[in-house]
């Protein structure tokens, strides 16, 4: 199946376009219909420790539940460091997680036939597998090994946040104390391929949700419900979208510019996906795959393809869930945060609205506003509230802009919207930069600043700007609501046929000073940078053309591509017409720093897709919607990674004379 022709849904329904042998199908599984009462299944795991050791059904509220809430008891979920979590870790406590015929998915309420939830196993007890290569990953980039080391815990942070009686902290999956998910207690653990299982345990144990663009994720449902639902039997495809991705990663981590291991389980899971499909199987397995694979695309710098799988997303999402049953238990919330994410960002890309209604923005703020406010104590909800309100008030801006450019609203109301969404701006922005003012709040030292220094266009070491501790993810509170700030000012000035005032490169000031803040300290999770690959982006274009802040963007691009996250090549022709500067190539004269994995996987985009098939996909790969007013002319597995075994259970793309790639450019990769 050709990768340029995934535009739509309906293309994922030919299996018979798939470069791989048709897989056997998997067992059918009923579907539940969109606005009906859950269907009863018999167990789930993700619930929190509590409520799963008493028994009892979870409402999975992160970071408390309700029971636990109501009855004054420690919340705990997989992967939040709590002082108390080897209470909940008694060995007396036996239970065995879902069989090959359960699932965890989140469209279902998986209980027992009695209505009870089965206790959780012990997480001591996990099988011991120790994933050989990783502790000994070297990055080709020192930059990157700064971002890549796990954090310690450090004493710049705050005090503890003010709380209930016996109140976890906010999820920081960045933590070496985290709890890990029992991922091995599975039923199907034993009859996966080694590699399989290394790269799951590598996903679990060196990604964090940074390595997904996520912002925040309260619960850690990246290394626990979302492992689990890929472990499900009926998951195979996300299974290898999982696992690729994992590959990927892992040969970015190491310098590597093998990307067989990669290529080969992303075509299983397409092939999986597209088999799934064909039998009309519509399922929140399917949903998750698609993001995942939507996500692959966005790492992998093919925006175009990401728009694809961003249309198959919204056509299932549709079709499975409404503004109201999304957001009825945590990975459905998880589930429309993250598609959310791409809707946004196809909209700004295309300089068009979203694909979903409005009604579905403001059902996710409202959840978490209720939320916010019964819990006012609780940071994690904060933190969803936060980011909900930023994601309406980005839906609002596109909505504003789109109706202009269509001629749907008059001038009257278009001049009255844009006075209610400046009202909306400056009332969230006091809000999120007044919540926490100590001094104590923030992060005082930044032990990985060069010494000397590279040149510098920020104070990024002022002792009162990054949040420190559990408040680490204000600081991508903050960033995001910049960047949508910057724009939105941007727009208006364009539409009101104004000069851009000077405010807007305070703002993006701001956003670089975030960057270099986050990229120094020693704070945040796993490839916390990552986080700032969007707003870097919008950063530069509002930057100063002189070569000091021209030098200082190129080095910052450079770094994240380091980091895995791959910027189009439509991006790097815009910015050599910004710069004068040619960066078509690589971001920094005379290839320095350019890692061969990172060439390696822009040969392969550069092969698999050649034009977009509508107009929407090329105003995505042209980044129309942010450059079309803006006047700027100012060998499969390596050895290391299995303990034991082999690697003949992967297919080899090398190996097969349909997918030469490298001797036939015009052949399109699934």
């Amino acid at each position: 199946m050709s990768m340029e022709s995934l535009g739509s849904y309906s293309d994922y329904e030919d299996p018979s376009r798939a470069m791989l042998p048709p897989q056997p199908g998997q067992r059918q599984r009923r579907r539940q219909a969109q606005g009906s009462e859950h269907v009863k299944h018999r167990r789930t795991r993700s619930g929190c420790y509590t409520c799963r050791q008493r028994r009892v059904k979870c409402d999975e509220s992160h970071p408390t539940c309700d029971r636990c809430r109501k009855g004054k008891r420690e919340c705990t979920y997989p992967g939040t460091p709590t002082s108390s979590s080897k209470t909940l870790r008694n060995p007396t406590v036996k239970g065995s997680l879902p069989d090959s015929g359960s699932s965890p998915s989140g469209d279902e309420d998986d209980l027992d036939e009695d209505g009870m939830l089965p206790a959780i196993p012990d997480d001591a007890e996990e099988e011991s597998e120790p994933l050989s290569g990783t502790s000994d990953v070297k990055p080709s980039d020192s930059s990157f090994a700064r971002q890549s080391k796990p954090t310690s815990p450090t004493t710049d942070g705050p005090p503890m946040f003010q709380r209930g009686p016996a109140r976890p902290q906010a999820t920081r999956t960045s933590s070496k104390h985290s709890v890990k998910p029992s991922i091995s207690q599975s039923s199907r653990w034993s009859t996966l391929p080694k590699d399989v299982k290394a790269y799951l345990k590598y996903h679990r144990d060196s990604l964090s949700h940074h390595h997904y663009a996520f912002k925040y994720d309260g619960g850690d449902f990246l290394k626990t419900t979302f492992l689990e639902i890929a472990m499900n039997d009926d998951s195979q495809a996300l299974l290898y979208a999982v696992v690729a991705f994992s590959a990927y990663h892992y040969a970015v981590a190491r310098g590597d510019d093998r990307i067989s291991a990669f290529l080969s389980y992303y075509n299983k899971s397409i092939t999986m996906l597209q088999q799934s499909l064909s039998k009309k199987r519509h399922s929140v397995s399917t949903l998750l795959t698609i993001l995942q694979l939507a996500t692959i695309e966005e790492f992998l710098g093919d925006w175009v393809n990401l728009l694809g799988h961003q249309r198959a997303a919204f056509q299932i999402l549709k079709d499975l869930f409404n503004p109201q049953t999304i957001m009825q238990d945590e990975t459905r919330r998880k589930i429309i945060s993250w598609y959310i994410r791409f809707d946004l960002f196809a909209g700004m890309m295309s300089g068009g609205q979203t694909c979903l209604e409005r009604e579905w923005f403001a059902s996710c703020a409202d959840f978490y506003h209720r939320q916010a406010r019964d819990r006012p104590s609780d940071l994690g909800a904060k933190f969803e509230d936060y980011f909900a309100t930023s994601r309406l008030l980005a839906t609002d801006v596109a909505l504003l802009f789109s109706g202009q450019t269509k001629d749907t609203i008059t001038d009257e109301q278009f001049a009255g919207d844009t006075a209610n969404v400046m009202t909306q701006f400056a009332n969230f922005g006091r809000t999120i930069q007044t919540a926490f003012t100590d001094p104590s709040c923030f992060a005082k030292t930044f032990p990985n600043t060069q010494d000397p220094p590279q040149d510098e266009i920020t104070d990024f070491r002022d002792p009162n700007f990054l949040y420190a501790g559990e408040l680490f993810t204000m600081n991508f509170v903050l960033i995001d609501f910049w960047a949508i700030e910057l724009m939105f000012k941007y727009q208006l000035t364009m539409a009101q046929r104004q000069q851009p005032p000077p405010e807007l490169t305070e703002i993006a000031l701001k956003k670089c000073k975030m960057f270099e803040a986050i990229e120094h300290s020693d704070q945040g999770p796993p490839g916390a940078v990552l986080g700032c690959q969007a707003s870097l982006g919008i950063a530069s274009l509002f930057l100063p053309k002189d070569k000091m802040h021209t030098d200082w963007c190129r080095r910052k691009f450079a770094l994240i591509e380091q980091n895995g996250y791959i910027y189009p090549a439509a991006l790097r022709e815009r910015m050599t017409g910004v710069w004068k500067e040619d960066v078509t190539h690589w971001w920094l004269p005379n290839d320095e720093g350019y890692p061969p994995i990172i060439r390696a996987i822009r040969d392969f985009i550069e092969y698999r897709a050649r034009m977009p098939t509508d107009a929407l996909g090329t105003d995505v790969r042209d980044m129309s919607g942010i450059f079309r007013h803006l006047q700027v002319e100012e060998p499969a597995i390596p050895e290391e990674l299995l303990a034991t075994g082999t690697d003949s259970d992967v297919f080899d793309p090398s190996k097969d004379p349909t997918m030469n790639w490298e001797s036939s450019p015009e052949q399109s990769w699934t």
